[in-house]
């Protein structure tokens, strides 16, 4: 198995207990935050059936939840419809430091008040402002957050999970009026003389362009999600 795999599943069990489902796949739940797609999707090895995604489709509609995710390392020959998304896993490979980093800037952990406000700015428009707070919350209870700072302004977060040598970086935004002043790239080097002995790791939308942001400061790609999602189950 790819090492980075290990990590991201435990990464998983953190916040979602999964199960046997059909020959091809496996069922993750979340009951704390069932409205999640990351925590509540089904995990394919193999390319399901016809029966098999309608067994999940039924599944989901029992559930009361609108929508579906099926995630796996391999592309689906038949992906039933669904919209295709390709998340990439991306370790850190070069030795150097990272350049262009803003001097001005001091790091902490954030409350979680600060938090919860950035990610309503970046994503209540998009999930909503109760999803926004209720995710945040759950996610802070159990990982590291990092926190980049203008005097006493949060101007950029993230958080991190290390396990077995690996550090896993995710959740990374940056307020739009501090963009282009490098905190994302002063926020990652933070990290990394935090855990100096660790190997780094992220995630990226493959076609987003923090991918290319990534590559320039020593990211390689290692590993790729392959990602189903419906969103309108009809009930």
């Amino acid at each position: 198995m790819i090492p980075t795999r290990e990590t991201e599943e435990k990464l998983a069990r953190l916040f979602a207990a999964c199960r046997p489902f059909s020959e091809h796949l496996v069922k993750w739940e979340d009951p704390a935050l069932p409205d999640k797609y990351d925590h509540n999707c089904f995990e394919y090895t193999g390319q399901p059936s016809k029966a098999e995604f309608e067994q999940a489709l039924d599944y989901q509609k029992k559930l009361g939840a609108s929508f579906i995710k099926l995630e796996g390392n391999e592309p689906l020959t038949d992906r039933f419809e669904l919209e295709e998304g390709v998340t990439l896993t991306m370790v850190l490979k070069t030795a150097e430091e990272f350049r262009n980093r803003n001097r001005e800037l001091t790091f902490r952990k954030p409350a979680l008040s600060e938090v919860e406000e950035i990610e309503v700015r970046h994503f209540g428009p998009v999930y909503g402002e109760d999803f926004s707070r209720r995710n945040i919350r759950r996610l802070y209870e159990k990982l590291a957050y990092h926190g980049a700072y203008l005097g006493e302004t949060l101007v950029g977060a993230c958080y991190s999970f290390t396990s077995d040598g690996l550090t896993c970086i995710d959740g990374l935004i940056v307020d739009a009026q501090y963009r282009h002043r490098y905190a994302a790239t002063s926020l990652l080097a933070h990290i990394r003389e935090t855990y100096p002995e660790t190997t780094l790791f992220l995630h990226a939308d493959q076609d987003d362009t923090p991918k290319d942001m990534y590559r320039k400061m020593g990211f390689e790609t290692v590993d790729r999600l392959y990602e189903y999602l419906c969103t309108k189950v009809e009930k």
